[in-house]
């Protein structure tokens, strides 16, 4: 299992916990909205920091067009996002436009 696949697994499992067993482990009580807050925002920063950790690899090893490509994709999310459109549609937007711009230019 390389590294990227370790650390999706990971933020997937922190994100699970935060929004499904803290409101569980509060036993049917109201959050406090600080927390409600937190979790709102959670996921999301979660998904930022993947992006980047994807985007520049500790190895340092990264073609300038992988990096371009990459950020075209995140650019056509962002833009998704913008309009309102669910995070999935953003995600799934976002791989196609890095994958189409990485098999034409190579």
């Amino acid at each position: 299992m390389t590294y990227q696949w370790v650390i999706v697994l990971a933020l997937g499992v922190t994100a699970l916990t935060l929004r499904v067993v803290v409101p569980l482990a509060a036993g049917g009580r109201e959050l406090p909205a600080w927390l409600r807050n937190a979790l709102t925002c959670a996921t999301p920063a979660l998904m930022a920091g993947l992006v980047v950790t994807l985007l520049w690899p500790a190895s340092g090893d990264v073609s300038s067009m992988r990096t371009l490509t990459a950020l075209a994709g995140v650019g056509v999310g962002v833009a998704l996002l913008a309009t309102k459109r669910s995070i999935l549609t953003a995600m799934i937007g976002a791989a196609v436009v890095s994958a189409l711009l990485r098999l034409v230019l190579g």
